[in-house]
């Protein structure tokens, strides 16, 4: 996986983190899904951030990135 497709999974992740750990509290229970998703979105960006030479990918990229991606994938089928 290139490191765009491993900060874009980071970054989609994180939302989602959130929502779990918004849902776990409204319930009353123990975030775990939400941590397990949040540690490894955060392992993703920062894998991205330490290895790819030219540094973290900024925010205003992420559109065009994720638009790569959807190209990527349909011209896969």
């Amino acid at each position: 996986m290139d490191h765009a497709t491993i900060f874009l999974l980071g970054v989609y992740l994180v939302p989602l983190a959130f929502l779990s750990l918004i849902r776990a509290w409204a319930d009353s229970r123990r975030p775990g899904v939400a941590l397990f998703l949040g540690m490894f979105a955060a392992g993703c960006i920062g894998y991205v951030a330490f290895t790819r030479e030219e540094g973290l990918f900024g925010l205003r990229e992420i559109p065009e990135l994720t638009f790569e991606m959807a190209a990527r994938i349909a011209a896969s089928f």
